[in-house]
């Protein structure tokens, strides 16, 4: 089971950070969460650099207090505009690095998660994540939530029905699983665990193992990796939720994408690639092609 106490989402007025922000108040509500919208007011005059990190952060100067009484207004006219079931904490960041500066907020508020959303809309554009949601995803220590901007679960009736939990086996899919059984039992949802088997290239044009033979190594695989998935599932899940198990083939990214859509799934859960950081320079591929292609909610979370 898992604990949230702060949920920060960062908006910027737009529709698909509306999206998030229902998506964080529904979680908020479930856990009894308090939750935090971040606004990173970009426009405002700058009055010297303060170092934070990695990151120089331009803090605008308090001189002219129209425009920030304006945007503090519009934060709030949109907060309300989501009719979020539980109190939400507005706060208002002025600086020129928006990712450093959500990051800077999350870890002085000890955020247990980050509810962003996505601007990928369709075709080349749906390949590319914007530089600011990568960038939390990357550097951000707790798990994080993208939304994209035209999820499969509508706004006023967020729910997670159906969720998807990738399982590769490693530390940050275990953790993942953590996440998706305590996800599933709030929402009473149905729990996919997904592993995907992938056969090396090589195999496939060796002339020394023939397709039969491949196909039976796969089934054979496929029960044994059935029979560690079902190992994974806590003895109370079932009493709140119900579970499955599945594998499927091919690239891990495109499969669980698959799935995913087959299932009609409204969220997924998978582990975060990468935990030094080093690792974190390169975003997982596996990772970075699930959220940037999927068209429900994902969700990563690190060891």
């Amino acid at each position: 089971m898992i604990t949230l106490r702060h949920i920060l989402c960062p908006v910027d007025l737009s529709e698909t950070s509306h999206r998030a922000l229902q998506h964080a108040a529904a979680l908020a509500a479930w856990y009894e969460s308090s939750l935090h919208a971040l606004y990173v007011d970009t426009t405002l005059r700058i009055e010297g650099l303060s170092e934070f990190g990695d990151f120089a952060i331009a803090r605008a100067a308090a001189v002219d207090v129209t425009p920030a009484t304006r945007a503090a207004d519009d934060v709030r006219r949109f907060v309300d505009r989501a009719a979020c079931r539980t109190p939400v904490d507005v706060a208002i960041e002025r600086s020129t690095h928006i990712e450093g500066a959500i990051l800077e907020h999350a870890r002085a508020l000890a955020a247990d998660l980050i509810v962003m959303g996505s601007h990928g809309r369709s075709g080349v554009e749906r390949l590319l994540l914007g530089s600011v949601t990568e960038h939390v995803l990357r550097a951000a220590r707790c798990p994080v939530l993208v939304v994209p901007p035209h999820d499969a679960v509508a706004p006023s009736t967020v729910s997670f029905k159906t969720i998807i939990c990738a399982i590769d086996f490693s530390e940050s899919s275990h953790a993942a699983l953590t996440w998706a059984v305590s996800l599933a039992e709030e929402a009473d949802a149905h729990l996919s665990l997904l592993h995907v088997i992938e056969v090396p290239p090589e195999l496939r044009v060796s002339a020394i193992v023939t397709d039969p033979e491949i196909d039976a190594l796969h089934a054979a695989f496929a029960a044994d990796t059935l029979e560690r998935l079902r190992t994974l599932i806590p003895v109370h899940a079932n009493n709140y939720c119900s579970v499955q198990t599945a594998t499927s083939s091919g690239a891990a990214g495109h499969a669980i994408l698959a799935f995913a859509n087959e299932q009609h799934a409204d969220l997924i859960v998978m582990g975060a690639q990468g935990q030094r950081a080093i690792e974190r320079l390169v975003f997982g591929s596996k990772t970075r092609d699930v959220v940037c292609g999927a068209t429900c909610p994902v969700l990563t979370v690190r060891p």
